[in-house]
């Protein structure tokens, strides 16, 4: 599935207002992505505190570039790699 600009304005709106279900599939989401080998350090940790996925804080995709704790919660995202 290709990123969308719908995807980046779905995953921040859910960042910054969670939601109960979406919380959930990020946490799923985060259990994959803390594992994977492209999970980056970003420069993201400084400017986005994340309160319930500690594992991706500050963590960025290195396929896609996309900060995780925005990406894991754009619920119509998929993984790069297809992990996912």
């Amino acid at each position: 599935m290709e990123l969308t600009f719908d995807h980046i304005v779905n995953g921040w709106k859910n960042y910054i207002f969670p939601d109960e279900n979406v919380e959930r599939l990020a946490y799923n989401r985060a259990e994959i992505c803390s594992e994977c080998e492209n999970a980056k350090p970003g420069t993201y940790e400084k400017l986005m505190k994340d309160r319930t996925l500690k594992e991706v804080e500050g963590m960025k995709c290195s396929v896609c570039g996309c900060p995780l704790s925005t990406k894991l919660r754009s619920e119509n995202e998929t993984c790069p790699l297809g992990k996912w």
